[in-house]
């Protein structure tokens, strides 16, 4: 049987193969799977791009009921948001969002586009979560590659590339246009089935397929990375970046005026926590000879391991200079506010001293 005829039946039978599995033990019951509308679809997209699905599930709905809209999202202010989103990491998202938000009511009248290659124009929006808002919301026919599909399509077709590689991601992207159903009624559960395949089947580490005496993969004849007992270097694994190991201080400033108050400073437009609100980092005054430090705190984030010294510091009757990027604000007001997850953490431990907690 010649090569291209091979190959199109192998295609065809993927697709088919991977909506029988989606229809059979895909995930259905999913918050984002229910009402699936641009908004909740470009919303879930975001937060688990980043984020473990189980943290998501709870997140979600949470931010859905503090923004249950693009009109709520865009009209609140970017701290809302990153106040909203603490805890979460990759903050960049969260401003996405709300300049996504704003971009959409602005020149979209408040409506996601259905056109893919409008939807990539709008900030935070790559091609993969367009394709998902097209296919999800709007029945498009478009093609996802996420994490987790590159890594189901190189292994059954035994792509052992350098997936970093622009030229390699090109081929993979047109091989994953070529696999899409033509029925617009199968391309939601084929789409769906992809997620779900790569993210609880074939995972990156101890897929199901390693995992079971009998096979209970549907491409189990035909995975190329199976067949040749390669599943453990398909993907190839790229170098990783070396870890940077940081150690910062934190002067956590308080003072007693109708209500007791802390120093939170902005930070700068780049770098770590980029534009959020936090301790300030430098600190001269007399006043900080009296100040007690507390425990360190540990905080990872993707490149980088922190090793925070919060200095601890109430002043009584010590005036200190107050630069532009800095502000007073009320225990209460400041956790409002867009602030890390370790600066969280610190003001809920003065609000429980303050309160005798």
């Amino acid at each position: 049987m010649p090569k291209e005829i091979e190959e199109h039946i192998l295609i065809n039978n993927f697709a088919r193969q991977l909506i029988d599995w989606q229809i059979k033990q895909g995930r259905h019951h999913l918050p984002w799977q229910v009402d699936r509308t641009a908004y909740r679809v470009w919303l879930s997209e975001i937060m688990l791009q980043q984020t473990q699905v189980s943290t998501v599930l709870v997140r979600y709905q949470e931010f859905l009921k503090r923004f249950p809209n693009l009109e709520a999202l865009a009209t609140a202010t970017v701290d809302e948001v990153l106040s909203e989103w603490s805890g979460m990491g990759y903050y960049t998202r969260a401003r996405n969002l709300h300049k996504c938000a704003r971009v959409v009511m602005d020149l979209h009248g408040g409506i996601f586009p259905s056109n893919p290659l409008e939807l990539e124009k709008l900030p935070g929006i790559g091609r993969s979560t367009a394709a998902a808002i097209a296919v999800f919301a709007y029945g498009k026919r478009a093609a996802i590659l996420d994490g987790n599909v590159k890594r189901v399509l190189a292994r059954v077709w035994g792509v052992e590339a350098d997936l970093s590689k622009s030229a390699e991601i090109k081929k993979l992207w047109s091989h994953a246009e070529n696999l899409l159903p033509h029925k617009s009624a199968e391309l939601v559960a084929y789409t769906q089935g992809l997620m779900d395949f790569g993210a609880t089947f074939c995972t990156q580490h101890s897929p199901v397929c390693l995992e079971q005496k009998k096979s209970v993969c549907p491409f189990d004849k035909y995975c190329e990375a199976k067949i040749n007992q390669k599943i453990g270097q398909i993907p190839l694994k790229v170098k990783k970046v070396k870890v940077v190991h940081l150690d910062m201080v934190w002067w956590v400033i308080t003072k007693q005026s109708k209500s007791l108050q802390v120093l939170l400073e902005k930070r700068p437009n780049q770098g770590i926590w980029a534009g959020m609100w936090s301790f300030p980092e430098q600190f001269n005054c007399a006043a900080r000879k009296g100040a007690v430090e507390l425990n360190k705190i540990a905080h990872v984030l993707t490149h980088r391991r922190l090793t925070i010294r919060p200095m601890r510091l109430e002043l009584m009757k010590q005036r200190v200079v107050v630069e532009d990027h800095q502000q007073w604000f009320d225990l209460e007001e400041a956790l409002s506010l867009g602030v890390p997850k370790p600066v969280r953490t610190i003001l809920l431990n003065l609000i429980q001293v303050r309160d005798g907690v």
